[in-house]
């Protein structure tokens, strides 16, 4: 049975399960190269179905991430609750000083504008609407497909989705289950629930308004970044911050005796305007907001808006590790699957195991939006028909290109190139050599996160590493980290915690002893965003780290996307190596094809 799993609006992807095999799964952005693109995944359903080698055809079922009549029907309540402040949503505010967003009409065609906030709340309300009714002809017309087709349509509810994503390939048979996002398909942000078997069974939803994804993303758009795209940004600036609004910040939220919470909702504006903006009351208390200017060196945060993000950090912490510690009470289980966009946020993550009764924690790589499209397919696989749950293959779930395709467009790309016979030897040697190297190889990784399919790596020992790597390769901020990616069997030698962390969604403490060792891992806090990399998760990246640590002992090396700023991860060979090109990237390890650019010092040798 082929269940095809479809998402869109924020990350858009595809994902088709055979039973109890995960055949594909992959963002629409690593093809049409818009980060974060939420149009129809025409692209990532047709790379599923080519995987399988099967046509629309021979799909049973198609799951689709959103429900029907439940949006309305909650967006109405929360009209009517809050009339007649929510007046304001006919405004049409685009979050900017006096900018209006795209119209109803060109909403409900398309989706909205360019840019955060750019849509009318009606016309992406009757847009969701709209395409449960017209899923199977939209499917149909994107892939061009003519031919009679079977496949029965699911709506899934939102938040059952993202579960699924996260239980359904966890390997237990019992674990509590936390969701945590901005909005769901029936106004849910939060969902507690118990997984047992094959099942899962609520406890307790919390709705908007009240969401700890709207309350981050609002103050995340306050501190001059973009909602809904920057929250991971927020995270590496907030250990920049000093403790001075911490207290002042509890007043935005309150967690109650009884495991839940409610926000204050005269800090914020985003239940009245449906977009994610702050009250006139937040901006009096903690400042106007910073203008969405490119933070550089000659541009850096201002100390103020490091201290609130500092606040919005910890507030969320302390909510997120009020929420677990309820739900394992409430479950009584040892084991915590999570998923959810607000899940994405590793530090709140690592607090939760640490900090909490559970022992054991499992995260979706792609818990954000992308992995609803594998989470509905295996609500519909797994929860209606009865089919196995997969347990393996959930990571590197992408495309993956032969020897000759790759060759073929280095020639084409014009670029020298030689083939080594052992890559992974030669490229720890060449990191080890202080040398910055894009490293594709095997299918591609899903989510947010590159895991060692396609990333860029280097020495964790040299300080320069995250400065060169910040400044000439990605173009991003100075005060973002980059993440280690350390044997799974030498990570107690160099953070407080060794539990496995495959899919980089934990942070844990550096050792102090280690901080010097190893400076470009190591956020200006003493943490780091682990990814622990066995022989089992990836043979041939575990080698290479491997070969690094017999040549210095270090048995890590930096981890990051393989992607220049607002883009989204390199997929192809021919986008690896366009990346590589534009650059400072050093080298570049395409399979066994080394390519390497001349250093300054060897030309003037």
């Amino acid at each position: 049975m082929y269940v095809l799993g479809i998402s869109r609006v924020h990350d858009s992807a595809a994902a088709l399960v055979h039973d109890g095999e995960i055949v594909a799964f992959c963002e629409e952005e690593r093809f049409t190269r818009v980060k974060h693109d939420g149009g129809f995944p025409a692209e990532a359903i047709r790379f599923c179905l080519d995987r399988a080698g099967i046509t629309l055809a021979d799909v049973d079922h198609v799951a689709y991430y959103w429900q029907r009549w439940k949006e309305p029907i909650h967006a109405a309540k929360v009209f009517a609750k809050y009339f007649p402040a929510t007046l304001e949503v006919f405004r049409n505010d685009n979050g900017e000083e006096g900018g209006k967003s795209a119209s109803l009409v060109e909403t409900l065609k398309t989706g909205g504008g360019k840019g955060v906030d750019n849509y009318h709340v009606g016309g992406a309300v009757l847009a969701h609407f709209k395409r449960s009714y017209t899923l199977e002809r939209d499917l149909k017309d994107a892939l061009e497909f003519t031919a009679p087709t079977r496949f029965k349509v699911h709506l899934v509810d939102h938040h059952r989705s993202h579960a699924a994503s996260g239980y359904y390939i966890s390997p237990w048979d019992e674990s509590a289950v936390l969701t945590l996002d901005g909005i769901g398909s029936d106004g849910t942000s939060t969902y507690l629930a118990h997984g047992k078997g094959n099942r899962i069974v609520d406890l307790r939803r919390i709705k908007f308004p009240h969401s700890l994804g709207a309350m981050y993303a609002g103050v995340t758009g306050h501190l001059g970044f973009y909602p809904t795209m920057d929250e991971g940004k927020i995270m590496g600036l907030a250990p920049l911050g000093d403790d001075t609004f911490v207290d002042a910040f509890k007043q935005l939220i309150h967690l109650d005796d009884d495991g839940g919470f409610e926000l204050d909702l005269s800090w914020f504006r985003h239940h009245r305007t449906g977009k994610h903006l702050m009250s006139k009351k937040f901006a009096d208390a903690f400042g106007p907001a910073r203008p969405k200017t490119r933070v550089t060196a000659e541009n850096p945060v201002p100390q103020h808006y490091c201290d609130l993000a500092y606040a919005l950090q910890i507030t969320l912490e302390e909510a997120g590790l009020h929420l677990a510690r309820w739900l394992q009470r409430e479950t009584g289980s040892k084991r915590l699957c999570v998923a959810g966009g607000v899940a994405l946020n590793s530090v709140m993550n690592g607090r939760i195991l640490l900090e909490t009764p559970f022992e054991d924690f499992f995260a979706q790589p792609a818990a954000a939006d992308d992995g609803c499209a594998l989470g509905a397919a295996l609500e519909v696989s797994v929860a209606k028909y009865h089919r196995p749950r997969p347990r393996t293959g959930y990571t590197y779930t992408g495309p993956e290109y032969t020897e000759n395709e790759m060759e073929v467009a280095l020639q084409d790309a014009g670029v020298e190139y030689e083939r080594v016979a052992d890559i992974a030897a030669h490229t720890a040697k060449s990191i080890a050599d202080g040398r910055i190297v894009g490293w594709v190889q095997g299918r591609m990784e899903c989510g947010p996160r590159a895991l060692g399919n396609r990333s860029l790596v280097a020495d964790p020992r040299d300080p320069e590493s995250k400065t060169r790597m910040n400044e000439k390769v990605k173009h991003r901020e100075a005060f973002r980290p980059f993440a280690p990616s350390c044997l799974i069997e030498r990570a107690g030698d160099y953070f407080v915690s060794d539990y496995p962390s495959p899919v980089m969604l934990l942070v844990f403490d550096v050792l102090p002893d280690r901080r010097d060792e190893v400076p470009a891992i190591t956020h200006v806090d003493g943490t780091a965003r682990v990814q622990t990399v066995s022989r089992e998760d990836n043979e041939l990246y575990y080698r290479m780290i491997s070969e690094f640590e017999k040549l210095t002992g270090v048995p890590m090396v930096v981890n990051t996307s393989f992607n220049d700023n607002n883009e989204p991860i390199v997929a192809s060979p021919q986008d690896a190596i366009a990346c590589y090109l534009k650059t400072d990237v050093d080298a570049l390890a395409l399979g066994p094809f080394w390519v390497e650019k001349t250093r300054l010092e060897e030309e003037t040798e």
